[in-house]
């Protein structure tokens, strides 16, 4: 009697590895930024309809443990989808 093949799993291409960091470096070089969280507290600023700062920059001019978040979480979203 035939009996069915069992599925064969694909590899892990290398070179997608290899892509994915690559375009997380550069996400991060340029999210990373104190131009891209001050760009962050604007949005963020007019999506919830306050005008003070969300405390995304500290006094020290450094990002917050919530602005990293976040912007990890926006790294996340782009690799994924791509």
């Amino acid at each position: 009697m035939n009996e069915p093949k069992p599925k064969e799993k694909k590899d892990f291409l290398f070179s997608l590895k290899i892509k994915t960091a690559i375009i997380g470096a550069i996400l991060y070089f340029c999210l990373s930024s104190n131009v891209a969280f001050k760009i962050l507290n604007l949005i963020l600023s007019a999506i919830f309809n306050n005008h003070n700062n969300l405390d995304i920059i500290t006094e020290k001019n450094e990002p917050s443990v919530f602005a990293r978040f976040i912007m990890s979480f926006i790294i996340l979203l782009i690799l994924f989808i791509f």
